[in-house]
């Protein structure tokens, strides 16, 4: 379908970082959506309907795998693929941050700072439903 972008919603706390992934994004032709927080990221992904969301693990209000717990238990958002961004893996691993399992899902990590192509590479396989 000519001039369709894919909606991503972008969820990081950090402004500088949230804007130079968005560019790039938006650079590849996909539409993107940016908060700074879980709250806004919960209600933005029902009001948008994104076809990805990229959540940062650490926010400054709600946890990322928080935010990650509720859009999987809200009928309205549990179908929306999540791309969770850390740059402390071992943040995945502490007791109340542990990364659900995406056995069986489409959910997906990243690893910051990695290489934009790399990222720009999954987010694609992301959407376009790839495993």
């Amino acid at each position: 379908m000519a001039g369709f972008k894919p909606k991503i919603l972008l969820v990081d706390d950090e402004a500088e970082a949230r804007s130079g992934l968005a560019h790039a994004l938006k650079a590849k032709g996909y539409e993107v959506v940016e908060v700074g927080t879980g709250t806004e990221a919960l209600s933005r992904a029902k009001g948008e309907w994104p076809g990805l969301i990229i959540l940062d693990v650490v926010l400054p209000d709600i946890s990322g795998t928080e935010v990650f717990k509720k859009l999987r238990a809200d009928a309205i958002t549990r179908a929306i693929p999540i791309l969770l961004l850390t740059a402390k893996p071992d943040v995945l691993d502490q007791a109340g941050t542990e990364i659900p399992s995406f056995e069986g899902t489409r959910d997906r990590y990243f690893e910051k700072p990695g290489r934009v192509d790399e990222l720009l590479a999954l987010v694609h396989e992301m959407l376009i439903g790839k495993k």
